[in-house]
Parts: C-alpha cells; structure tokens; sequence
C-alpha cells in the first residue's frame, strides 16, 4: 500500500511539475509583452509637460544602441528639450514652419524639433531606457502620437508605430486647457 501511495504522489507531483512548464513555456514572452510607454499619459493642452519614454529591451542578447523618438508633424510643439539621461546622448533633428507657433520662452517660434535621437554612449544598467523631454506648450488637440525607432546593436530596427498590434506607437493624451488658463502667447 506505501508504494501505490507513493506512486500516486510522483505523478501528483510529475503532473503539477508538467503544467507549470507548460504554463512558463506558453506565457507571451517579453516580445509580446514588452511597450514604449509614456508618463504621464495625460496633460492640458497649453501647459508644459515633462514627459518620460519607456523603451524595453526586447531581444535578448543584443542591447539597444539608438531610440529615435519622432514628434508628430501635424501638431508642432514649440520647445522641446531633452532632459539628461545617464548613458545616452541625445541628437535633435529640426524643421522650420511656414507659419510661427507661439512659445513658452517667445511668442513666436519657426524653428521646431521633428525629433530626439538618444543615441548609448555608455552602460545606462539593466531595465528599460527611461528617456526624457520636456516639452510645451502642449498643442490644442485630443492626442499626440509618438513614432518611435527602437535600433538594437544586431542591426535589427523595430519601429512602435501602430494604433494597435504589438509595436503600438506611445500617446499623450491632451485634455482642454484648464478654466482660465491664459495659454501659449499669440505669435507676432
């Protein structure tokens, strides 16, 4: 009777041990798993935001080398200004409008950034990149997308540029500029 007992907890245990390798082996991956996401994911349109990029490392074996973070053309934001970050050096590529946007610092501003290049420059330690911009006055729609190009040192490019799908592009929600607010001075 010992050894039917016996056996009957090896299999209780054999079978316990199976699923749970199962359940490891069909869990979605961190390539599923893994977003750029941004905080906060919602502000005033009119105000300055600082906002933070999340960038996970999704492939393993390999480091990313080069987040592009591009700002949407049809809704120009004034300043922008990369915050620093340890381990990443920021490029800034730049645009002029045919029409000025008002500032925070000047009522007036043709020159705008179309995009921030973080670019390793060093070990920035284990965890997703957590890339920085301050920027504003925010524009007055209901959302701004970020196409982003995450470059990994394989040479491998993904590109988190979808409404939906697994490479979803990050948004910043914008909200009406609160009652009251005086909002970005009219360009001269």
């Amino acid at each position: 009777m010992a050894s039917t007992h016996g056996g009957e907890r090896r299999r209780r245990i054999a079978a316990v041990t199976a699923l749970t390798a199962a359940g490891l082996l069909l869990w979605p991956g961190t390539t599923h798993a893994a977003d750029v996401t941004t905080t906060p994911t919602e502000a005033r349109q009119g105000d300055a935001v600082r906002l933070e990029f999340s960038v996970a490392e999704e492939r393993a074996g390999t480091k990313t080398t080069q987040v592009e973070i591009r700002l949407p053309a049809d809704a120009p934001i004034a300043e922008v200004y990369p915050m620093s970050v340890d381990g990443w050096a920021p490029r800034i590529s730049s645009r002029d409008l045919d029409k000025p946007v008002a500032g925070i610092h000047s009522s007036g501003v043709s020159t705008v950034t179309t995009a921030v290049t973080w670019v390793r420059v060093g070990d920035s330690g284990p965890g997703p990149a957590r890339l920085a911009l301050s920027m504003g006055p925010l524009p007055q729609v209901e959302r701004l997308t970020f196409e982003v190009v995450q470059t990994y040192a394989d040479g491998t490019v993904v590109r988190w540029a979808d409404a939906t799908g697994a490479h979803r592009a990050p948004t910043l929600t914008l909200l009406p500029a609160a009652p009251g607010a005086a909002g970005p001075a009219a360009p001269r």
